[in-house]
């Protein structure tokens, strides 16, 4: 059981899903992390009081942090400060986030502590005090290296002990004694008197030496924190009209429109030969940022405006979950229970090959591309990428899974030592930079990562999208090319085993 790729927690600690249900807890994959995260905001915006007592737990955790920042620069920090206040490990064992290949992540460091000291010297002041309401979301609004991935780590390691402790309770209930063992968490609760993070043990699942925790789905979310800087940017129009101010709202709204044509970018119209203006998301960011450090005040609208909306936030965030929960339990599931998992290797690029091509066969012949479907919608390139991991299990190559897309990042790169290194990228031939991408990624992330070897996997759901592959590599002599893999996930040519006569 140990070595089972398909294992769900439920199947691994004999425990009922619905029990899982029943006690409000997510039935968790033991082989890799589920594209979720917690949003504070859900600890916010519910009646729950234990849930509204860890959101001041983080604010209060906060305004320590910010009485810290008041006594140092933001790049004096003293390192053993950030290693004992700010530096958290990931919390994988809840098996939540952003990796593909088991469930191991970055934590927070130096580049969290020094955003975090800059916001709070910049622009909140303030945090922390009067009556109003907070949020740790509100300093990732304009800081560069503060995103939802760092919130979630932060959170997650700030209810710690809250998770753990609620783990405990359904661990004692509903797991036998032999799959479980004494676990301490080392901040479990931090003492604001004695300025230290307090140690507990817990009675915890047990899973490869290592401890479980349970995660309530109502805590749970994807894609964004539901305070962010995309919907802060995107809807900045808003605030003004929010303020009950008449002068304010006028200076703001000069001022921001001041701003966006200070910031705009030009081009000569090929048709009249002038000069046209133009905004990007790159000249939208920077005047919202211009306009925030001059009308502070305008971060506190925003957070209001999500506040009253509240009620969206939960239905959007539980849909997200059943989607997620209703795709692991089937498609991502049945995909696990039909690959062969004795499969051993050869070169890094042999390997790469050999697997692409397994995975290929176990979309289009063994019935697979049933699981490339949520309803009748085809399912994200990223669920189809989680996927592929099945085919490689029992190998002996380092399969590495960058967590974002970016120069030198691509989706997979297979090893045996650095001098044996071959890249595989994914693409849905839907997608519209696909010709673009083709044609120049793949040489720059084999460029990157110092290697000659790279292998192209294209998923095609309708008969247009495989013409406009084809299309695509006939324009540049790579129909042959075997290094360009077409996966067949169509619904509309497939004969099943049972049809066959």
């Amino acid at each position: 059981m140990k070595n089972d790729p398909r294992i769900k927690f439920s199947k691994y600690f004999s425990v009922k899903k619905e029990d899982l249900d029943k006690e409000g807890f997510f039935n968790i994959s033991l082989i890799s992390d589920l594209p979720l995260f917690i949003d504070p905001f859900h600890l916010f915006y519910n009646s729950n009081k234990d849930y509204q007592k860890l959101h001041k737990s983080i604010i209060d955790y906060l305004s320590f942090l910010k009485g810290l920042s008041s006594q140092y620069n933001s790049s004096k920090i003293p390192e053993s400060t950030i290693s004992t206040y700010y530096r958290f490990p990931e919390v994988k064992q809840n098996w939540f986030g952003f990796s593909y290949i088991g469930n191991g992540g970055h934590g927070l460091g130096r580049k969290f502590a020094t955003a975090l000291n800059s916001n709070f010297n910049e622009l909140f002041t303030d945090f922390g005090s009067g009556k109003k309401s907070y949020h740790l979301e509100k300093l990732t609004l304009i800081a560069d290296r503060v995103g939802k991935d760092s919130v979630s780590d932060f959170t997650t390691n700030l209810i710690h002990g809250f998770l753990a402790e609620k783990t405990e309770v359904f661990t004692k209930k509903y797991i036998d004694k032999s799959k479980t063992g004494s676990f301490t968490i080392k901040r479990a609760e931090f003492d604001h008197a004695n300025q230290v993070w307090k140690p507990k043990v817990f009675i915890l699942p047990k899973y490869n030496g290592d401890y479980i925790l349970l995660t309530p789905k109502d805590l749970l979310t994807k894609n964004d924190t539901w305070i962010n800087k995309s919907d802060f940017i995107r809807d900045f129009d808003e605030i003004p009209l929010a303020m009950s101010d008449d002068s304010l709202r006028e200076q703001l709204s000069r001022y921001f429109s001041q701003k966006l044509r200070e910031n705009e970018k030009t081009k000569i119209n090929k048709r009249t030969n002038k000069v046209d203006s133009y905004q990007t998301q790159e000249t939208r960011t920077k005047a919202v940022i211009e306009t925030v450090r001059q009308f502070p005040q305008t971060i506190d609208v925003y957070i209001k405006i999500k506040e009253d909306k509240g009620d969206q936030a939960k239905i959007l965030s539980e849909g997200y979950v059943s989607n997620t929960e209703a795709f692991f339990e089937n498609q991502f599931s049945n995909f696990a229970q039909t690959v062969n998992t004795n499969k051993r290797k050869p070169t890094s690029y042999e390997e790469s090959y050999e697997r692409v091509l397994y995975f290929k066969e176990c979309v289009e012949l063994h019935d697979n591309y049933k699981n490339f479907y949520e309803g009748d919608k085809p399912a994200s390139e990223d669920w189809i990428q989680r996927m592929f991991w099945f085919v490689w299990c029992g190998s002996e190559s380092d399969l590495n899974r960058e967590s974002c897309n970016g120069l030198g990042e691509p989706d997979f790169v297979v090893s045996q030592g650095r001098k044996d290194k071959t890249v595989i990228e994914f693409k849905l031939a839907s997608s519209s930079s696909l010709k673009k991408n083709i044609i120049n990624q793949l040489e720059k992330y084999k460029e990157v990562n110092k290697t000659d070897k790279g292998i192209w996997v294209i998923v095609f759901f309708t008969f247009e999208e495989h013409q406009k592959v084809l299309g695509i590599l006939s324009e540049y002599n790579l129909v042959d090319d075997k290094n360009y893999v077409l996966v067949d996930a169509r619904k509309d040519n497939k004969i099943t085993a049972s049809k066959i006569k």
